[in-house]
């Protein structure tokens, strides 16, 4: 069985699909301070993380009974997180910063000044690199994890997004948004081993979100209401899937794609080019795993 466990952010809950049957099972934060307001969320075994941008903290829920087992004060407006052996690297829009919290000490190992509203991580293993976008500085830092120094900063301008390591670990995605404008924005694509730009592909306007499969790239557009589809052997984008609302969080299985319309509270699923069903789930539906 396979499900999509995603954040409603104004509704201070998950919400867990069952694929095969599309039923909604709604999940409570137990320990967490209300507002919560979930933004990021993670898988990692059998336990799902999120960062709760109103209460300050993340969450660690079982994916076994699907509850909130652990809740930690981390820091203002934590936005999106990543695991890495027993450390949690949270980034935090408010205070600029990334700090480390170690789940055996229960404490925050260190803290580092990143840039400006940092808003998407993600980690490269094979080097032992976070890369970090900040929003409102039009860059994604590079840090190593061996002596916490920032050692590359790529200049994304506009307002990105979405920074993701390709499945290959050859390439380096940023969703460049230019949010606030009627301008489309970018899919950057970078080296991983020279940091290089190789290729920057126009989408819709104000792109937030990405997933990527064997043969595509898969860009949700925010304020287009669209799905821009990028070919990953020619780096250009072939097709535009208009959906309507305002897609946010988005994923594939087989050949049906998921993406969570943050304007009106449901999950669009999109079949052979065409929305083949909508799902009422809960208010401001944003980032969303495959479990």
């Amino acid at each position: 069985m396979s499900s999509i466990v995603l954040c409603n952010t104004g509704a201070d809950s998950l919400s867990k699909i069952d694929l095969d049957t599309f039923e909604v099972k709604k999940i409570l934060f137990k320990f967490s301070e209300r507002p919560v307001g979930p933004h990021g969320i993670r898988k990692y075994g059998n336990e799902i993380i999120t960062a709760n941008n109103y209460s300050d903290s993340i969450s660690i829920f079982s994916g076994v009974i699907f509850e909130e087992i652990r809740n930690i004060k981390i820091g203002p407006k934590p936005n999106d997180l990543v695991k890495v052996g027993n450390t949690i690297y949270t980034i935090c829009g408010e205070s600029n910063a990334i700090v480390a919290y170690d789940l055996n000490q229960n404490r925050v190992l260190w803290e580092l000044n990143i840039g400006n509203w940092p808003h998407s991580i993600d980690y490269f293993d094979e080097k032992g690199l976070l890369f970090v976008s900040n929003l409102e500085e039009n860059c994604t830092k590079i840090i190593n994890l061996e002596n916490y120094q920032i050692v590359k900063t790529l200049l994304t301008p506009e307002y990105p997004t979405k920074v993701k390591i390709s499945n290959d670990k050859k390439y380096i995605y940023i969703c460049e948004s230019y949010l606030g404008s009627d301008d489309n924005g970018y899919l950057d694509v970078f080296s991983i081993e020279t940091f290089n730009r190789i290729a920057r592909i126009e989408v819709g306007t104000s792109p937030i979100d990405m997933y990527e499969d064997d043969k595509n790239i898969y860009v949700s557009n925010f304020t287009e209401g669209s799905i821009s589809i990028i070919d990953k052997n020619s780096f250009k984008a072939v097709k535009t899937l208009y959906i309507g609302g305002m897609p946010k969080g988005i994923l594939k299985k087989d050949n049906k794609i998921y993406i969570g319309d943050y304007l009106k509270g449901r999950l669009i699923v999109v079949e052979g080019e065409k929305v083949k069903k909508i799902i009422a789930i809960e208010s401001e539906p944003n980032a969303m795993i495959l479990f």
